[in-house]
């Protein structure tokens, strides 16, 4: 029996990775015990600013919810966001609503959470138009992508996977707040207001620090008919008076 080659065991092995990573969003952003994939960067590091996301309790509850309300998982099987004490009710709402608000502290990677959701579901679901909304244009460009793919957070992720997990070739594959994938997604950083969202038929808008954003409203009101249609709107602030307080209070 002619003995298999180093290379075939590994080209094997990197099938494997690519099919759980399509599968599965937990095991492309937090791995499992025989590796991780997926690293993003914390500025505020200097000793290891390039790090694999921290495989805690309530980082995978929030990937639950995640994909709960993008329809992707049934409220049922979210078992991390049911273990840190979420509701069956609640997981049921925000899936029928395809709405997620997040109230954050700064340094929980919130933010950085929703950046590795949003890869995900652009790399592995054909068609998808995600936009990346932030107050300024450039802002959100630095959450997707920024002139070099080290820049954007998005980019950063995508560029740092593994060879054979990567989908996009830089520098082709992006342009000035936007990033381009071969199955037909698209990721685009757009500034606040309802103005892009509404000439779009968007599969996610994502409104990060959106209680710091005056136009929150008008976003989240031009965002309805995509949410109605079966899209999903994720807003992630820290705390701030304003829109977005008043929804999380009212919910």
């Amino acid at each position: 029996m002619k003995p298999v080659s180093k290379n075939a065991v590994r080209s094997a092995q990197e099938a494997v990775d690519a099919e759980r990573c399509s599968r599965s969003a937990h095991h492309f952003i937090f791995g499992d015990h025989c590796g991780k994939f997926l690293v993003t960067k914390d500025e505020h590091d200097l000793e290891t600013p390039k790090k694999p996301f921290p495989d805690k309790p309530y980082l995978r509850s929030v990937l639950d919810c995640l994909l709960v309300s993008g329809h992707i998982m049934k409220p049922e099987d979210a078992i991390y966001a049911k273990e840190v004490g979420h509701s069956l009710l609640w997981l049921q709402a925000i899936y029928s609503s395809g709405v997620l608000f997040t109230e954050k502290s700064r340094q929980v990677m919130a933010t950085w959470l929703t950046c590795a959701y949003i890869l995900w579901r652009a790399k592995y679901k054909e068609h998808q138009l995600m936009l990346v909304q932030s107050k300024r244009e450039d802002d959100a460009a630095n959450l997707v992508f920024n002139k070099e793919p080290q820049v954007g957070r998005i980019s950063f992720m995508e560029s740092n996977l593994p060879r054979h997990l990567r989908s996009i070739v830089f520098p082709t594959g992006g342009a000035f707040g936007q990033l381009y994938f071969p199955n037909g997604s698209h990721i685009w950083a757009i500034p606040e207001g309802g103005d892009i969202i509404r000439s779009n038929t968007s599969s996610v808008v994502f409104s990060d620090e959106a209680a710091f954003q005056p136009q929150f409203g008008s976003s989240y009101t031009a965002a309805l008919p995509t949410i109605k249609g079966g899209g999903q709107y994720v807003a992630v602030s820290s705390a701030e008076p304003g829109e977005f307080m008043e929804l999380v209070k009212a919910a």
